[in-house]
């Protein structure tokens, strides 16, 4: 007997949609990825953060606001990069909790480190302590962008 049905390595998109419609299927199901990434690059460092950088600035320059407002509204007189980066950690922990909670809903295990195979039902995967589990499946997913 297998730890799980199927593993899927990446938590990005493609490997949150992989997991969901597994677990959907009645399997159980374990993703693997490290703590730093749940939700891959889009919302790490890819797409996510670009757009909020974006969003953050027309918001904290009144931009988005002057035709409502007029054109004196500002929200802030001096933006700050940590004011940039604050609200882009805010929307990523943000999403980081959405992806989380529906990994949760739909009952897939979250496996955080890196994964390696060991053989073909079989990954090691390395927390970060140094010291790795292994995890066997029957099938796996790679997701890994």
């Amino acid at each position: 007997m297998y730890d799980y049905d199927v593993l899927v390595l990446g938590s990005g998109p493609s490997g949150q949609k992989a997991a969901i419609a597994a677990a959907k299927l009645g399997r159980r199901v374990g993703i693997v990825d490290r703590r730093d990434m749940i939700g891959g690059v889009c919302i790490n460092t890819g797409t996510v953060p670009s757009k909020t950088l974006r969003e953050a600035v027309l918001y904290l320059t009144g931009l988005s606001q002057r035709d409502l407002y007029g054109s004196s509204y500002r929200v802030k007189e001096e933006i700050t990069v940590s004011d940039l980066a604050a609200r882009t950690q805010h929307v990523i922990n943000r999403q980081t909790d959405v992806i989380r909670n529906q990994l949760a809903r739909n009952r897939v295990a979250m496996i955080t480190g890196t994964g390696r195979f060991a053989d073909a039902h079989a990954v090691w995967v390395d927390g970060g302590s140094g010291r790795e589990s292994k995890v066997t499946f029957d099938k796996a997913i790679i997701a890994a962008g």
